[in-house]
């Protein structure tokens, strides 16, 4: 048995179509359905039922699925330990952000990438439930968000600094003089809000429960980058964590002023995975960053 023939079948257990995985491990479907009958004859077990359209898990492949996976993640965690060996000159680092903390993540990339320039990193921005999707995956090393209002058992969480949920609006806005704001104050104000699977929403919805408060929401969107585009234009107002614009003189924070608005901008790890020494060295940069170093002064002042 191989460990090629383990992470075949980990792949084609997860497509259920060994041509659309044979495309995924750059090998012809025929080597992959040849390893994979390799694999069975060496295990005295057949791994999937076979038909002219699809393919589907027997009993035995369902129970051994696990193992495989877990006897590849523990040869990558190997390796890796031994790359580790080279004092972080080298390997793979793969971070996960939400956008309302992508701002504090850039500088901590930036001084990262001087200070180890031959460690390759990947970023990857999406909402906290997809980056955590990722996480028990083992696609990403770690994620920069704030700290999930559901349950996320097998994730340690990490704070940073706190947060809270804003109005935010362009600096002309005729709401700009505010310093504070409630719920109900902004029952004609036309908004612009983030969809339900973003971590504003999110918190905007634990705000309101058992209020009887309505908002007018002309548009809703999955994209950050659009409602402030929307808000920029002057006549629009939208929600999000006042991280989010940290910093930029075109918009206006309104903290809401509501019990409970606190949002923990957090570093989250899958809890029991091997840490790699770039995640812990890249950690070290961020939290000495100015972007974060800033938050935790204005949270304070």
């Amino acid at each position: 048995m191989e460990l090629r023939q383990l992470k075949y079948f980990v792949k084609s257990a997860e497509y259920l179509n060994f041509s659309v995985a044979s495309k995924h491990l750059y090998i012809t479907q025929s080597t992959l359905s040849q390893q994979i009958k390799q694999l069975e004859f060496e295990l005295g077990f057949e791994l999937f039922l076979r038909n002219s359209r699809h393919i589907t898990l027997t009993e035995a492949g369902e129970e051994f699925l696990p193992f495989a996976r877990k006897t590849i993640q523990d040869a990558e965690d190997g390796v890796q330990r031994l790359h580790d060996l080279q004092h972080v000159k080298a390997g793979k680092l793969t971070v996960g952000v939400t956008y309302s903390l992508s701002t504090v993540l850039t500088e901590g990339l930036m001084e990262f990438m001087k200070t180890f320039p031959d460690i390759k990193l990947e970023v990857c921005y999406k909402t906290v439930t997809e980056l955590l999707v990722l996480l028990k995956e083992r696609k990403l090393d770690f994620i920069l968000s704030y700290k999930p209002l559901f349950e996320a058992p097998d994730v340690d969480s990490m704070p940073l600094f706190e947060n809270a949920l804003a109005l935010v609006v362009s600096k002309d806005h005729p709401l700009a003089k505010y310093k504070k704001i409630k719920l109900h104050e902004l029952s004609d104000v036309a908004l612009v809000l983030p969809s339900h699977d973003l971590q504003a929403r999110m918190m905007l919805e634990k705000l309101m429960h058992g209020k009887d408060i309505s908002l007018s929401s002309k548009l809703e969107l999955n994209e950050t980058n659009i409602l402030l585009q929307m808000v920029s234009a002057g006549s629009y107002a939208t929600i999000l964590s006042s991280s989010a614009v940290f910093g930029n003189s075109r918009f206006k924070a309104i903290p809401l002023d509501e019990p409970g608005n606190v949002m923990e901008a957090s570093l989250l790890c899958l809890k029991g995975a091997y840490r790699k020494s770039a995640a812990k060295e890249f950690i070290k940069i961020l939290l000495d960053t100015e972007a974060v170093k800033r938050r935790l002064v204005n949270w304070f002042d």
